[in-house]
């Protein structure tokens, strides 16, 4: 649906929708794992961000009647993780 989608204090790296469901998708990628995994460091300030960006991008494109989820997909290293329902927050 949308990808690198900007607003004021944030970004959405990914956006998808399938039926209704709309699912924001932070993408994070570290080198390693030596220093903690990529899904950790979506801590809370992140997922404030993501929050405030997601509500603009419903309000912007009048989604609101759809059911929503936040996912995180990790990459470290050659390991790729997909988290869906990272956190559960009311849009």
């Amino acid at each position: 649906m949308a990808k690198n989608f900007r607003c004021k204090g944030g970004e959405l790296d990914l956006i998808a929708k399938k039926g209704d469901l709309l699912v924001f998708i932070e993408v994070k990628a570290r080198k390693t794992s030596n220093f903690g995994y990529s899904a950790e460091f979506v801590n809370g300030v992140k997922r404030k961000r993501i929050l405030n960006c997601a509500k603009y991008f419903i309000q912007k494109n009048r989604l609101d009647n759809l059911d929503i989820r936040f996912d995180v997909i990790g990459f470290d290293g050659e390991n790729l993780e997909w988290i869906e329902n990272i956190f559960m927050e009311e849009v």
